[in-house]
């Protein structure tokens, strides 16, 4: 049934609440203020006081059942319609291909995939295909110029076909037997050699200087070099560097909350919707799919929205070597390449200059040293 809590405010309610007794309408939970009284009704008896001709404001402030459903529903309607065309008009949208590309660098042979693939219905503005239909093109391209394409993939990102595929050819590389020695690329101790070919001459836990000669391409036999050959092998050594992170003593710090939301980002012409339940002040926001294109007014993207809470801290010596350590690790990393190992840190000083914190830091490191050197025709004879 429905009910409404309403709100009578005049002079005298009292007297109003006792013409509502002889009328015999049923009301309850009556709540008195200073000069209104709240009282909740039926549908029926609401109509009843409606119909009274009085001159005391009577005012609806809360619905129960059916109404408030129904009433939440017309205060809602457009954001409702929005949501439900939005949905409709992105569900067409991500079913259909707005994009094939081909990523080679043999134009003739790109040209050739995307006629086949528009033979197929892969082509800008049709619809998506199923993920079987795809392999089954895909092994008909390959079936079909197997002398040409080593291999193909058809992979699906969004509203976009991007086609990956690797070029059939016959491998006319030629071999390289300049003789050569390996070398040290830098100062260091050895740590391991791994010698395929050549005469190892560094030996491990040894310090070696930049230059020196690690694997010999000439091979000895007493004082005599029996044979030049190319020396092939790696060498590892202990390294150490020296470096030095600058930080400012305040800082901000976004920390999740643990709190997320799917919103609907809507963009027309110069306008900018958004439909969302809540509003966070500081948020992540990742993109789940979105629709962008010249030939459309709207651009629609699904987002989720993940709430942040961002604090101001100040740095003290132990959190800034805990930072600086981070950042010095990613720059000897970004220097020297992911395949090193720091086996060793420590913190040699910090210093507090102007609004900024100095940490020096010093690390022992395990890397590739290996370089070449060839090996020339006059230093073959000795």
């Amino acid at each position: 049934m429905n009910y409404y809590d309403i709100k009578i405010t005049g002079k005298d309610v009292k007297r109003f609440i006792m013409n509502l007794y002889k009328r015999n309408i049923n009301f309850y939970n009556i709540k008195h203020l200073d000069n209104s009284v709240i009282i909740k009704v039926n549908k029926a008896d609401y109509l009843k006081i409606m119909a009274i001709k009085t001159i005391y404001d009577i005012e609806v402030i809360k619905y129960y059942g059916i109404v408030r459903l129904k009433n939440f529903f017309f205060k809602y309607l457009t954001f409702i319609i929005i949501l439900i065309v939005g949905f409709f008009l992105l569900l067409g949208l991500t079913n259909t291909i707005f994009d094939v590309t081909v990523n080679s660098n043999n134009l003739e042979l790109n040209n050739l995939v995307l006629d086949e693939l528009k033979k197929y219905g892969i082509s800008k503005y049709k619809p998506v295909i199923s993920f079987n239909k795809k392999e089954k093109i895909k092994e008909k391209i390959l079936n079909k110029y197997n002398d040409k394409i080593e291999w193909l993939e058809i992979k699906r990102i969004g509203t976009k076909y991007i086609v990956e595929l690797e070029e059939r050819k016959i491998n006319n590389k030629k071999i390289d037997y300049t003789p050569r020695d390996i070398i040290a690329k830098k100062n260091g101790i050895i740590t391991s050699i791994n010698a395929s070919n050549g005469e190892v001459i560094g030996k491990i836990n040894h310090y070696v200087k930049k230059g020196d000669i690690i694997i010999s391409g000439n091979i000895h036999k007493g004082e005599d070099i029996k044979a030049t050959v190319r020396a092939d092998g790696i060498v590892y050594a202990e390294t150490w560097y020296t470096v030095k992170v600058e930080l400012p003593y305040h800082y901000e710090e976004k920390k999740k909350t643990g709190r997320k939301q799917k919103v609907l980002n809507i963009n027309y012409l110069n306008k900018h919707k958004k439909l969302s339940f809540k509003k966070f002040k500081s948020f992540n926001n990742n993109k789940i799919f979105s629709i962008k294109n010249f030939l459309l007014p709207i651009n629609l993207s699904f987002d989720q929205e993940e709430e942040t809470v961002i604090t101001d801290n100040v740095y003290t010596e132990e959190n800034a070597f805990f930072k600086a350590s981070s950042i010095a690790r990613s720059k000897l990393k970004e220097n020297l390449g992911d395949n090193i190992q720091i086996i060793f840190e420590k913190k040699l000083k910090t210093n507090e200059i102007n609004s900024k914190i100095e940490v020096v830091i010093f690390y022992k490191v395990i890397e590739n040293i290996t370089d070449y050197r060839n090996i020339d025709s006059d230093m073959e004879i000795r």
